[in-house]
């Protein structure tokens, strides 16, 4: 998230959080998805590095907190011979959201690769999830709401997915899919009555109820991965081509939904004299350096000379956040008219000390429009990621606190590079509420853009 945190070390943890599956470099084989080894002596040793490297090192927790997080781990270590891996997975999980930390995980994607996984991938919308993608043989529950599992109501459902991460609850429920999507996880927690399958109830918008069982399909090169906010695209991965279909369809994408693999992206707005600016992360790309990009973007409004601007990071998890800084704080020079932010629970880390840099540059001019951040306005990151050498889970203890409310005036423990260049904000929620609804999704609109239009208007 700092010059070091994100440049070399919190990227990892951003991968790893935003993937659901990790780099080439720690992702296994995909002819042979197994762990290194399970059972007791292996399950005691990844406590052992739990313990030290995780709860030792990581400063989010409260007092309480922290208490309650050695009860459970002391409670864990007992069961070590008895207990199933995949409860093992999923309580270290809530031992780390414990933290109520948005950068303090046992992420989930990184385990999910070695347990089943239903045929529908699941989107958040608000509080409610719908089916965004769907092989073929399921293309009927596209756009449908999940109501229920085995029995088990989406309220009860939501409560445990949020159980498994830290931060805001609009955060936690991004990555809920990674629970609600494997029947096997679903077992562990007593939610689902069996492991290999269950009764997923999903309501329509024609008020049809449909319910079906459906199998969990084993781990295997041939199962689509997808990082959660990818789910949200129409672009199909190359695994999913021909036997997979999306609510949403390509040709009805807005703007800001196509595309996924670029990660820095803009355009003239000639119908409210502006230019829109897309950053999807705060560090290089695999193909593009992200300063070359910044310096592409100077260049464009330089050249374009809006009046007005919208800054696109609502699918921004973050990176290096002395990358966007200078931007950032020479934007409203750069344009003299009004600069819009579009912010959504994605808008992560690095992401979050944009929106603060550029709100702090220009209060009186910068809206910011969509949905809250997510994370809030104190918290903390940093921290070199740890794999658990058996389990094969990833670990981020975050050990360094951002104060982007009081701009660091009251800690001796902040990251240096916000210690050096402050962020003093009394709030980053939006000016403008303009949530992505389901029926706004499949109809292709673009809610944040509409109400940049409607206050220009």
């Amino acid at each position: 998230m700092g010059r070091y945190g994100a440049a070399s070390i919190f990227v990892l943890a951003l991968t790893a959080i935003f993937a659901g599956q990790l780099s080439a470099q720690h992702a296994p084989a995909a002819s042979s998805i197994v762990r290194k080894q399970e059972g007791a002596a292996a399950r005691a040793e990844d406590l052992m590095i739990f313990r030290k490297q995780m709860l030792g090192r990581d400063k989010s927790y409260s007092t309480s907190a922290r208490a309650e997080a050695e009860r459970r781990l002391a409670a864990l270590e007992k069961q070590v011979a008895t207990v199933e891996q995949a409860y093992f997975d999923l309580e270290l999980a809530r031992i780390a959201a414990l933290a109520d930390n948005g950068h303090t995980h046992y992420v989930l994607g990184t385990i999910l690769r070695y347990y089943n996984r239903v045929p529908v991938r699941l989107a958040v919308f608000g509080e409610d999830f719908y089916v965004v993608r769907a092989a073929t043989t399921h293309t009927d529950l596209l756009g449908a709401r999940l109501v229920s599992i085995d029995g088990h109501s989406i309220e009860e459902l939501r409560a445990a997915g949020r159980s498994l991460w830290g931060g805001e609850a609009a955060f936690r429920d991004r990555f809920a899919f990674n629970l609600f999507e494997s029947p096997h996880l679903l077992s562990a927690l007593e939610l689902a009555e069996v492991s290999d399958a269950a009764t997923y109830r999903f309501a329509k918008e024609t008020g049809e109820i449909i319910e079906r069982r459906l199998a969990g399909e084993p781990p295997g090169p041939s199962r689509p991965a997808l990082r959660p906010d990818q789910a949200f695209f129409p672009q199909l991965a190359p695994v999913e081509q021909g036997s997979w279909k999306t609510l949403l369809s390509a040709d009805k994408a807005p703007w800001a939904l196509q595309n996924f693999d670029e990660a820095f992206r803009w355009r003239s707005a000639p119908e409210f004299n502006g230019m829109v600016v897309e950053l999807r992360r705060n560090n290089d790309a695999p193909n593009r350096r992200i300063s070359d990009a910044i310096a592409a973007i100077r260049t464009a409004i330089g050249e374009a000379d809006p009046t007005n601007l919208v800054l696109d990071l609502r699918w921004n998890g973050g990176g290096d956040l002395n990358t966007t800084r200078s931007l950032m704080k020479d934007l409203p020079k750069l344009v003299p008219g009004r600069i819009f932010v579009l912010t959504s629970p994605f808008t992560l880390s690095a992401a979050i000390a944009s929106v603060g840099y550029l709100k702090q540059a220009a209060p009186e001019r910068v809206t910011i429009v969509g949905e809250p951040v997510g994370d809030r306005l104190i918290f903390f990151a940093e921290g070199r990621g740890i794999d658990l050498p058996n389990s094969r889970g990833f670990l981020t203890p975050a050990t360094e606190r951002h104060d982007y409310e009081n701009g660091c005036k009251a800690f001796r423990d902040c990251q240096s590079d916000v210690v050096r260049n402050p962020i003093a904000v009394s709030s980053l929620r939006p000016d403008i509420a303009a949530p992505w609804t389901i029926a706004a999704y499949a109809s292709g609109r673009d809610p944040g853009m509409e109400a940049v239009a409607n206050a220009l208007r």
